[in-house]
């Protein structure tokens, strides 16, 4: 066998372990649940929406009725592809509050309420129940647990 032939070999040896293992790692603690030092855990795609809010929001009257409001034609932005991007998605309740302060800009005194979740590692957990007037200071609240993507000693 030349030489040539030898590192061709060695090189499809090397390449098909390599592959192997990028193959089965995953399995090892998915599948088989084992846990090792050297073999991380898969997380792919982990904690992608976490964070996120989805909300409707609504003008009380004063009879207590409640009007949906469109948050894109409110500020001006029907088509939602060309809004901005903290208005297409609100990322915790600091963007639920931006965006609420944005309406309460553009429509003027009114009483703006919304219904609102936020994406925890749990699941889906209630933020707002429309139980505040978003236009006024809203009272101290503690943090919602699991609202924050950990951090990764990676990034």
């Amino acid at each position: 066998m030349t030489t040539t032939a030898r590192r061709a070999r060695a090189r499809a040896i090397v390449f098909v372990v390599v592959a192997a293992a990028l193959f089965l790692m995953p399995a090892y603690r998915q599948v088989f649940g084992l846990r090792s030092r050297f073999v991380r855990d898969w997380e792919l795609f982990n904690e992608v929406g976490v964070g996120l809010v989805v909300a409707e929001f609504a003008v009380r009257g004063a009879d207590g009725r409640e009007t949906p409001v469109d948050r894109y034609a409110a500020v001006g932005r029907p088509d939602r592809a060309a809004a901005p991007r903290w208005l297409r998605s609100m990322q915790g309740e600091t963007g639920l509050l931006r965006v609420a302060g944005e309406l309460c800009t553009r429509l003027g005194p009114v009483d703006l309420r919304a219904r609102a979740s936020i994406a925890t590692m749990d699941g889906w957990v209630p933020l707002h129940a429309g139980e505040h007037d978003l236009c006024r200071p809203l009272p101290p609240r503690p943090p919602v647990a699991g609202a924050r993507p950990r951090g990764h000693e990676d990034r």
